[in-house]
C-alpha cells in the first residue's frame, strides 16, 4: 500500500511519441536495415599448390562475417559456367556466373549470401553473363523488392566492343527493373569517376577523387540516363576509406568500386565506405553500405470530388437555353467516340456535355441558411419587449435610491 500522502504520477509520454491507436493515428513508416557488400575477390579457385589451408570460398565467408555483410557481390570469381556452393561455418550461400569451360577463366560474378536469407530470395540469383548477376530480395511480405546488380566491368585494355556490350548489357538489365522497386548496383567499375560534381550534379557527390577516364565517363553517362547516384561520393570520410585500389606502378590509390543506387532512395543509405581490414589476397578493398531501407504505408485512394451543381434555374431564358443546346451539339460533334469501348465513349460524352453547361450556366450558388435572418421580424418583437423590460428595471432602481 503507498501512503496517503505520497501521489504516484503517470509515465511521461513525451509530445514526440503521439499514440498509436484511434481513428486519427497514422500508420508509421517501416525501416528495414541492411547491409550490402562489394568486393573484387580476384579468383575463387583453389590453388593446389598453395600454403593456404582454407578454401577461398570459406576465407572470403568469414571475411563477410566479420563485417555482418548481409549480401556481398563478388567480382573476378574466375568461377566457370553457373553454380552453387554452402559455406556451413560461416552460414554463407555463393552463387556464380562465369564463362565455360571451354574458354579460359576470366572475369566472372557472384554473390555471397547469408543462408539464413537465401529462402527468402525471389527466386535464385539469375546469371546474365560472365560480367552481371542480379538477384531480388522481397522487404515486405512480397510487396516491396530491392533489385541487387553484382557487376565486373571490363578494363580500359579491353577492346571498344566488349566495352560497349557490357554497358548495352547493362542498360538493358536496368530497363528490366521496375521502377517502383529499390535498386542497388554493386562491383569493379575499373572506372574513374573524378570529382565534378557540378557537371554531374545527382550523380556525383562533393567528394569524389581524382580525374575521369574514358570508363568513367561511360558509367557517369549511365547513371545519369537511368538517374542514378554514385553513393561512394556523397560521404566525407579519410581518403583510406575512400579509395579501393592501389595502382601498382605509381602506387596511387584509386576509386573504381562502387555502390549505386536510385537518386530518389538517397536518403536509404546511411553510409558507403571501404575496410582496410578485410583480407583474401586480393589488392582491392571490401567495401560496404549500410541501408535503412524505408517502406512507406500504402495510401487510402483519395475519392474523386462530386460535380458541382449546374445553375438550372438560368435556363428559364430562352437565349440561354438555345446557347446551350447549339453548344452541346458543336461540343458531341468534335468528341471522337470509339465503339469498341462503349464505356469509355460514354464517360467522353458525359464530360464533353458537363463541361459545356457548366461553362454556360455556371455552378449553382449553395444558400447558406442562416436562422437569424429567417426570422428576423420575430426576433425583433422580442428585442423590442426585451429593451422595454429592461428599462422598467433600471427605472425602479432608481426610485428605490
Amino acid at each position: 500500500m503507498h501512503s496517503p500522502d505520497i501521489y504516484i504520477y503517470p509515465a511521461y509520454r513525451s509530445w514526440r511519441e503521439p499514440y498509436s491507436s484511434g481513428r486519427n493515428s497514422k500508420k508509421k513508416t517501416r525501416i528495414v536495415p541492411l547491409t550490402i557488400g562489394a568486393w573484387n575477390v580476384r579468383t575463387l579457385l583453389d590453388n593446389d599448390t598453395s600454403d593456404r589451408p582454407q578454401r577461398r570460398t570459406a576465407l572470403v565467408a568469414r571475411e563477410l562475417h566479420r563485417y555482418n555483410i548481409d549480401i556481398a557481390a563478388l567480382s573476378e570469381t574466375r568461377l566457370a559456367d553457373e553454380g552453387e556452393l554452402c559455406e556451413r561455418g560461416a552460414a554463407y550461400t555463393f552463387f556464380w556466373s562465369g564463362r565455360s569451360t571451354e574458354v579460359r577463366r576470366e572475369s566472372g560474378v557472384g554473390f555471397a549470401i547469408k543462408t539464413s536469407i537465401v529462402s527468402k530470395l525471389v527466386g535464385p540469383p539469375k546469371g546474365i553473363s560472365d560480367r552481371l548477376m542480379t538477384l531480388k530480395l522481397p522487404l515486405q511480405n512480397g510487396k516491396k523488392h530491392i533489385s541487387i546488380v553484382s557487376y565486373y566491368a571490363p578494363t580500359m585494355t579491353n577492346p571498344d566492343d566488349v566495352i560497349a556490350k557490357f554497358y548495352e548489357e547493362l542498360n538493358s538489365t536496368l530497363l528490366d527493373i521496375p521502377k517502383t522497386e529499390k535498386l542497388l548496383i554493386l562491383g569493379d567499375f575499373n572506372a574513374r569517376v573524378g570529382s565534378d560534381h557540378h557537371i554531374w550534379k545527382g550523380v556525383l557527390g562533393k567528394f569524389g577523387i581524382g580525374q575521369c577516364n574514358s570508363n568513367g565517363l561511360l558509367l557517369l553517362q549511365t547513371c545519369a540516363e537511368h538517374k542514378l547516384l554514385i553513393s561512394n561520393t556523397i560521404f566525407s570520410l579519410p581518403m583510406r576509406k575512400r579509395t579501393s585500389w592501389m595502382h601498382p606502378r605509381s602506387r596511387h590509390w584509386h576509386l573504381i568500386d562502387y555502390v549505386i543506387t536510385r537518386q530518389s532512395d538517397r536518403q536509404d543509405i546511411r553510409v558507403t565506405k571501404f575496410c582496410c581490414g578485410a583480407e583474401c589476397g586480393t589488392d582491392h578493398r571490401l567495401i560496404f553500405t549500410k541501408l535503412n531501407i524505408r517502406i512507406q504505408p500504402k495510401r487510402r485512394p483519395q475519392k474523386s470530388k462530386p460535380l458541382k451543381r449546374l445553375n438550372t434555374t438560368s435556363l428559364a431564358d430562352d437565349k440561354t437555353e438555345k446557347s446551350l443546346a447549339d453548344a452541346i451539339e458543336n461540343c458531341l460533334k468534335s468528341t471522337i467516340l470509339t465503339e469498341s469501348n462503349v464505356d469509355k465513349s460514354w464517360e467522353c460524352v458525359k464530360e464533353a456535355i458537363y463541361s459545356t453547361a457548366i461553362n454556360i450556366l455556371g455552378p449553382m450558388e449553395r444558400k447558406h441558411q442562416d436562422w437569424f435572418d429567417e426570422n428576423s421580424t420575430e426576433i425583433r418583437k422580442l428585442l423590442d419587449e426585451k429593451h422595454k423590460l429592461h428599462k422598467l428595471c433600471e427605472q425602479s432602481k432608481l426610485q428605490v435610491h
